[in-house]
């Protein structure tokens, strides 16, 4: 999952005011006709400033996970509530950053380096005129139990939230370029539709599905690291998706394994090959799950690896090759970063989806 994302979960989680996460369709790249590309990726000038972005977004984001963090501790709450000093000069100074948020960016960002990347900035400062907004109505409605404050704080929160969904859409440039539909083996970026498919009956609204080649890979990953402040672009991202929006980014080795088995009808017997293709699979059911809104990682994974079954089904495989590929992949859940684990993740248990075709180990 990637970065404002972040952001919207978070202000979506300030517990006070905001009730849910704000689920939007979003722009999606262009389309162009089979073998075509088009769109340039991001200039030394470009990069840099999507790394001043990030920075910026980083602090937004801390600020904001703190105020949750406040607001969702029943302790903090309580003393927030009854208007503790010490915690509401702790809730006031994690909300900082919403306050300041449109010098923070005219003065630590500075405006767009390019034409292409002007409509994104004029997008994030009317993100920003909401956010302070909303910083106002919060700050006076803890200040003084005003009821009407909370509800105002809550439909800037929201409007906050799509409006950062919308700018995150447009970035990186890179990320945006208009690609061709090609369906099956290809050596170049493109838009893959049976894939597309699979994911949108996944997260239940249209998605599009973007297999990248090695080396727009690598160049994808570069603007990535730089816009998220070094969150993704790591060498071990096998895909990602914003939060809410109707794009999902495979990289090269989870495309490859997924046009072999779903086109070339290939069904490694191997422990090592099946686990590779079982972490493709689940990718390509993970990255649709935060589509949908799901922030959290474990969560998104956990269902990801529950839904995988009926996604390798989807892609061509039978059932009886789909379930030992789950099973797979379930011996090495244990390995996984810890972001990605919980112990919830078990049959019967809290983020079990109860789905019919759930394999469990």
């Amino acid at each position: 999952m990637r970065f404002f994302l972040g952001l919207i979960g978070s202000l979506a989680a300030v517990a006070l005011i905001v009730g849910c996460a704000v689920h939007q369709r979003s722009t999606e790249g262009r389309v162009l006709g089979a073998g075509v590309e088009d769109g340039a990726w991001a200039s030394p000038a470009e990069v840099a400033w999507l790394g001043k972005l990030g920075a910026w977004d980083t602090r937004l984001l801390r600020g904001l996970q703190t105020a949750a963090r406040v607001e969702s501790t029943p302790a903090l709450a309580d003393k927030l509530m009854h208007r503790d000093g010490r915690t509401m000069v702790l809730h006031a100074r994690a909300l900082e950053p919403a306050g300041s948020c449109h010098s923070d960016l005219t003065t630590g960002v500075g405006s767009a380096p390019t034409v292409r990347l002007q409509r994104a900035y004029d997008t994030l400062r009317a993100a920003c005129a909401h956010l302070q907004r909303f910083h106002n109505a919060i700050t006076f409605a803890v200040s003084h139990r005003h009821a009407s404050k909370f509800d105002e704080a809550r439909q800037q929160a929201k409007r906050a939230a799509a409006v950062l969904l919308q700018a995150d859409q447009m970035l990186p440039p890179g990320e945006v370029r208009a690609l061709p539909v090609i369906a099956g083996k290809a050596e170049q970026s493109r838009i893959e539709p049976r894939f597309g498919r699979i994911a949108s009956r996944l997260a239940g609204k249209p998605i599009e599905v973007r297999c990248w080649s090695t080396g727009d890979w690598a160049r994808l990953m570069r603007e990535e690291g730089s816009y998220t402040n070094g969150k993704l672009g790591g060498p071990d991202t096998l895909g990602f998706a914003g939060l809410g929006g109707s794009r999902v980014n495979l990289g090269p080795t989870v495309c490859a394994g997924l046009v072999d088995l779903a086109y070339d009808h290939v069904r490694p017997v191997d422990d090592a090959g099946q686990l590779m293709l079982a972490a493709a699979i689940v990718t390509l059911s993970h990255e649709p799950q935060h589509s949908t809104g799901i922030a959290e990682e474990f969560v998104a994974e956990c269902s990801a690896i529950q839904l995988a079954n009926t996604t390798a089904i989807r892609l061509g495989a039978s059932a009886a090759y789909a379930g030992p590929l789950v099973r797979t992949y379930w011996r090495h859940y244990g390995e996984e970063l810890p972001a990605y684990r919980s112990a919830d993740c078990r049959e019967g248990g809290k983020l079990d989806l109860r789905h019919a075709n759930s394999i469990w180990p």
